[in-house]
């Protein structure tokens, strides 16, 4: 019982410790760390980053097998709950993937001056 009262606290701690030792903006930014480490909540990178149709499918995709794995335990169904929980992780690395990328992708500039870019073609003979 004391073990477990202390590794909840450790991880608290360490949370903590994750959470204020990442810059949370900077310079219009925002941190790729924070928004992985938000992604223990579903979709929690996703919404850190402003991305919130992203957000939304995710949240929904990760809540809905977490559900029905829990129904499937419930019901004695371990085949069909493993199969949902090995896409639950996909699901979740597509989320950490999907939130380092919408963080380091921050407000990047996607309009491109389309008079400045130029093609051209040359031959010498």
């Amino acid at each position: 019982m004391r073990q477990n009262i202390y590794r909840k606290f450790y991880f608290k701690l360490l949370i903590l410790f994750f959470l204020f030792n990442t810059s949370f903006t900077y310079a219009g930014k925002k941190s790729a760390g924070l928004a992985m480490l938000l992604c223990v909540l579903p979709a929690g990178g996703q919404f850190y980053t402003e991305r919130y149709v992203p957000g939304l499918a995710i949240a929904s995709t990760e809540l809905a097998l977490g559900y029905y794995a829990y129904k499937y335990h419930q019901d004695g169904k371990y085949e069909q709950r493993n199969s949902l929980l090995w896409w639950g992780f996909f699901v979740f690395g597509f989320s950490l993937a999907d939130a380092y990328v919408g963080a380091k992708m921050y407000h990047f500039d996607i309009d491109a001056d389309v008079n400045k870019v130029s093609f051209a073609f040359r031959m010498k003979w």
